[in-house]
């Protein structure tokens, strides 16, 4: 166990990623940087619902699913909003229904374990 797996319930050393995450810089030690990444996430057009995973201080998993959709503005930069349009909802419904399923089976898997 390398510390961020103890933290995160992840390993993030099988990407590449230091524990300074993409950064760059390599600290090791108490004052290491933790990669704050999602644990998965699911597209639809400019929709997206990701997942991420948490530990209590009591050391129990939790998850919290973010939506959010993405556009270009007048000068066509990317934006992101929470904000959804009329016709995302149904894309928003199906979204938000693989990210319970994909939490539903963490969590079940965990037990199993």
């Amino acid at each position: 166990m390398n510390g961020l797996e103890s933290v995160y319930g992840r390993d993030y050393g099988n990407k590449g990623l230091t524990a300074a995450g993409a950064a760059g810089a390599v600290e090791t030690g108490a004052n290491a940087a933790i990669p704050n990444m999602p644990d998965k996430k699911f597209k639809a057009g400019g929709l997206t619902a990701t997942v991420w995973k948490g530990i209590s201080p009591k050391g129990t998993a939790y998850f919290n699913v973010q939506l959010g959709r993405s556009y270009k503005d007048k000068d066509n930069n990317w934006k992101n909003t929470s904000s959804l349009r009329e016709n995302d909802v149904p894309k928003a419904m199906v979204l938000l229904q693989k990210a319970y399923e994909y939490v539903i089976l963490q969590t079940t898997n965990a037990v199993l374990n």
